[in-house]
């Protein structure tokens, strides 16, 4: 039974591990590279970041160590599940957050375990509609961190006031 989820875990340890130096890293030396792969700012879209690029590696590990019996199709449905719920669960709870670290393991956690139960099966749509729709939130993340949109979605929590959740 340990056998069986030890993938699953080292998957996320080093999704979660991953995620904290791309930010650190980000936070050392800020560099356009850098930039594409890592938040610079607390707004939800760059948080959906955070969970987005470093679940690649921790995918491929999850998928190697789990005897490759696992869908392809499945990892790319969870990583699209985890980055907008990341992105949704920092936007709404915004007022209330100080730090994104806990809805960041939480979300990967949950993401892991929905993988783990559910999702290693074969998708509806096979894995190249999934891939496509990796590849495009992907594409993305790189065009508005390059050119981000204006609206609270896309700014820091510092730069939007307190009224802007107001519809008045």
């Amino acid at each position: 039974m340990k056998r069986k989820y030890g993938g699953y875990i080292i998957g996320f340890l080093v999704t979660v591990a991953v995620g904290i130096l791309l930010r650190c890293l980000y936070a050392a030396s800020p560099n356009p590279v850098l930039a594409t792969l890592a938040p610079i700012n607390n707004s939800p879209w760059e948080l959906g970041k955070m969970v987005f690029w470093p679940y690649l590696p921790g995918a491929l590990v999850t998928h190697r160590l789990t005897g490759q019996t696992g869908s392809r199709s499945g990892h790319c449905c969870v990583l699209l599940l985890m980055s907008f719920a990341m992105m949704v669960t920092c936007w709404v709870a915004r007022p209330f957050l100080d730090s994104s670290l806990g809805v960041y393991l939480g979300v990967l956690a949950l993401g892991i375990l929905l993988y783990a139960l559910v999702l290693r099966k074969k998708m509806m749509g096979g894995e190249l509609f999934w891939y496509t729709l990796a590849i495009l939130l992907g594409i993305a993340f790189v065009l508005f961190t390059a050119m981000p949109p204006s609206g609270s979605f896309f700014t820091a929590p510092s730069e939007v006031s307190s009224m802007a959740f107001l519809p008045w």
